[in-house]
Formats: structure tokens, C-alpha cells, sequence
């Protein structure tokens, strides 16, 4: 029997509050996210990797699993072929258009191998994650990021930083262009997982259950929650909320936290309505919220 284990989406997207006068507008045609800091929600997996969701080219989203150790961004075969990504092997790598990390990380113009290293052809047959693994996010994408772990949490915390990790090295000869030795013995792992998989049987995956957005990103300052942020077209906009709102209460519940902001709304579902109890200088304003659906 699968266990029912819910990730928490972005409900209120969290924003750290940054020191005034050391935060800088990134010079024209560089990254205008440098600089901002994201709270990315992920999943624990019974293996105790990290996944987090993804959207290629606008599409998915597609459960990619956090590596330190991966030289760069894989895409498996089969989401590269749902997205429409077409391998260049002559370039060796494909060029991806827009890669979004829930949380709000948006980039641009980044470089894929589209393949299915033994990590997902294997733990995908044994059903090991629990959840379907679709791509890694690797040195290339993860070097763009000073991140913090924390497991009692339920979000990692990422800031981008002014740096664009280089390529791997690729050589020119297209007959080199090979996985050393050692490479291709460990990718032999994953058929014989898909093998091992007929004996033992598939981990059943667990059961998402959809989450709403209500479009907020929160800072802490002085014992008080505020509204450091709206997300354009969401259901905060569109009660016409605004950057430095104090939130005094949600969903009827008193709250000075963020944590106690997430705890007040972590059941919410898309569609539901949540009262939100605003500071805006000397007034006190009630807006009731309709969430959306999540990442």
C-alpha cells in the first residue's frame, strides 16, 4: 500500500529578508535574479535523496533530483522527448531554452545531456524514490546557487549568485566523445536494477496531493511578517496586496512567522478561499484570497 505523503507547495513563497544597501541590480544582460533568494520546496525520498520539481520549456512539471556529485543537467529521455528536445550529439549538448525551479528560479539558456544515466534507470525500476525520477540537476545548474539544507525543513533555501558555471569539457573528436571506463560499468547498474526489479517487485510511488498558491513571498523583520513581494497574476495581485503589508492573521489563525504563515495554510487546496488579515499603515484590511493551483 503506497503511503499518502504530501509536499507542500508554494503556498507563500518565502523571501529572506537581505541587508538594505548590499543587495545590487545585476548590469543589463546579466541574470535579474542574482542576488534574490528562493525558498524551493523538495521531497525527502525514502532513499534520502532530494527532488524538487521542474518545468522545461514551460512544460511539466518533472521530478529532478538534487546531486552535488553530477557534472551537469540530465534530462531523461523520455521528459526530453515529451518537452520536444531533440539531442544534438554532434554538440553533445542541447540547448534548453528555460528551466524553472519551483520556488520561483527561472533560467535561461541552458545546456542539457539528454540521456538516462544508471541513477534513473535503476532507482525509476525499482521504484526506490517513491516518486518518479525524471532528470539531475547537476554542477552546472546547482554552482549557480549558494544553497542551505535543512532536514527538519520542508524547503531548501537558494540564492543566486553572479556566477554561470562553465560547460563541461567535450572533445572535439567526435570519437572520443565516450564515458570513461569506469562510467559506463556503473551505467551497466542500471539494466540490471531493471532486472533485479522483476524478482523483488516496484516500490509503489507516493501520492502528491495538489497544493494552492496564494502568490505572497514573507519576511521576517522585527517580530512582524510583512509582504516582501506579489507574484504578477496571482490570487495576492488580484486582492491588490502590496509590498510591505503587515500580516497580522491567516486563514483565522493569529500568525508572526513564516512558519506559522505555512502552518496556517498547509492543508489549502487549489480553489479553496483563505481570509488574510492585513497592517497598511493605521488601517486594518481583510481580503479573502482564492488559491490556484501550485508549481
Amino acid at each position: 500500500m503506497s503511503l499518502v505523503r504530501p509536499l507542500l507547495s508554494a503556498l507563500l513563497v518565502l523571501a529572506t529578508a537581505s541587508t538594505p544597501g548590499l543587495a545590487q541590480a545585476p548590469p543589463p544582460g546579466r541574470d535579474p535574479q542574482i542576488g534574490q533568494t528562493f525558498r524551493v520546496p523538495y521531497k525527502r525520498t525514502l532513499t534520502n535523496h532530494y527532488l524538487v520539481r521542474c518545468r522545461i520549456n514551460g512544460k511539466g512539471p518533472f521530478n529532478f533530483l538534487v546531486d552535488t556529485g553530477a557534472p551537469a543537467l540530465f534530462i531523461g529521455t523520455e521528459a526530453g522527448k515529451a518537452v520536444g528536445l531533440v539531442p544534438d550529439e554532434r554538440a553533445f549538448w542541447t540547448p534548453v531554452d528555460r528551466f524553472q525551479i519551483e520556488g520561483g528560479i527561472d533560467l535561461r539558456n541552458v545546456k542539457a545531456r539528454i540521456e538516462d544515466p544508471f541513477q534513473l534507470e535503476g532507482m525509476n525500476a525499482l521504484g526506490l524514490p517513491g516518486a518518479q525520477i525524471h532528470g539531475i540537476l547537476g554542477f552546472t545548474i546547482l554552482a549557480r546557487f549558494r544553497m542551505e539544507f535543512d532536514p527538519t525543513d520542508d524547503r531548501m533555501t537558494w540564492t543566486r549568485l553572479d556566477y554561470d558555471p562553465k560547460d563541461p569539457y567535450v572533445p572535439s573528436d567526435p570519437a572520443l566523445r565516450q564515458a570513461p571506463a569506469d562510467v559506463q560499468a556503473m551505467n551497466l547498474l542500471g539494466p540490471a536494477m531493471k532486472l533485479m526489479s522483476v524478482f523483488v517487485g516496484r516500490q509503489p510511488e507516493d501520492i502528491r496531493l495538489p497544493q494552492g498558491l496564494l502568490g505572497i513571498e514573507l519576511t521576517e523583520a522585527n517580530g512582524r511578517l510583512a509582504v516582501a513581494a506579489v507574484l504578477p497574476d496571482s490570487p495576492a495581485a488580484a486582492a491588490e496586496i502590496h509590498p510591505g503589508d503587515l500580516i497580522e492573521a491567516l486563514a483565522n489563525a493569529p500568525v508572526q512567522t513564516a512558519a506559522q504563515a505555512h502552518e496556517a495554510v498547509s492543508r489549502l487546496q487549489p480553489g479553496e478561499t483563505v481570509e488574510i488579515t492585513l497592517r497598511r499603515g493605521d488601517q486594518q484590511l481583510t481580503r479573502n484570497l482564492q488559491a490556484t493551483s501550485g508549481f
